[in-house]
């Protein structure tokens, strides 16, 4: 006989402060660190909070989840403005284990292997947000370069430019320490074929070639903010060097008017 459970992601923040929500909801506390919070809400009905902004439910009902969702609101706030979300549908009971993209067959259900699951759902969600996040400075920082190329000068001012680069350079360093988790849990070295399903989920959600990908993004976008600066920095030492050839025209007409 086999039972089929859903188990869905939402990627509502760019990062989670996981020791605020311990005490506020109403789940049994499975495990608890900087990196995740699980809970357990009744047989077979879990859910998992990443430190990276991921919530992922299992066996849980829509207006349970839509519960927690607000109870995390109040404490956290309402969270990114196009939140992501993933669902994946898990049967068990199935004669092998077998994975795909939006469904998994499993042959029996741990909360070991459903961790496994979970993290790797979480982590899709959360890549697919930084995505939209990093295609859109991609469009930016194109657009400069190009207007730059149609105009022959630097499109935009300094300070627009340095908070755009702040921009930039913060959104790399987020996703790199947030996603910093790509690494396997503890659990995957003691057991191979936890080990062997982690590797296929892994695999199937293309995380850590998404993740390579995402990253290749913000180099780009680096690359573009730092020929850009260069402008910037290479345009004021212009205007300063003017500066100062004006300023000697002055003094010397004023000392040629005092002698006459």
């Amino acid at each position: 006989m086999t039972v089929v459970f859903a188990l869905q992601a939402f990627n509502l923040y760019d990062s989670i402060t996981t020791k605020a929500l311990r005490s506020v909801l109403a789940g049994n506390v499975l495990e608890s660190s900087p990196a995740k919070v699980e809970l357990q809400y009744g047989e077979n009905s879990y859910l998992f909070i990443y430190r990276f902004g991921s919530l992922v439910f299992f066996n849980m009902p829509r207006a349970e989840i839509e519960a927690v969702i607000n109870t995390i609101k109040s404490v956290l706030g309402a969270g990114l403005a196009q939140p992501t979300t993933e669902s994946l549908q898990i049967t068990v009971g199935a004669t092998q284990d077998k994975i795909e993209f939006e469904a998994v067959e499993l042959r029996k259900l741990s909360l070991q292997n459903l961790r496994l699951i979970a993290v790797t759902v979480g982590q899709s969600a959360a890549i697919e947000s930084f995505e939209v996040n990093a295609d859109k400075m991609l469009r930016e920082a194109s657009n400069f370069m190009q207007r730059l190329e149609r105009i022959g000068r630097v499109p935009l001012s300094g300070r627009v430019l340095l908070s755009f680069i702040g921009s930039a350079a913060g959104a790399r360093q987020h996703i790199i320490s947030n996603l910093a988790v790509l690494d396997p849990p503890e659990e995957v070295w003691r057991n191979r074929d936890l080990q062997r399903l982690f590797k296929e989920m892994q695999l199937t959600f293309d995380i850590d070639l998404r993740f390579r990908a995402l990253d290749r993004k913000l180099e780009l976008v680096q690359d573009n903010i730092e020929i850009l600066s260069d402008l910037v920095s290479s345009r004021r030492s212009t205007f300063l060097e003017l500066l100062i050839v004006i300023l000697i025209i002055i003094e010397l007409t004023l000392a040629v008017a005092k002698r006459s």
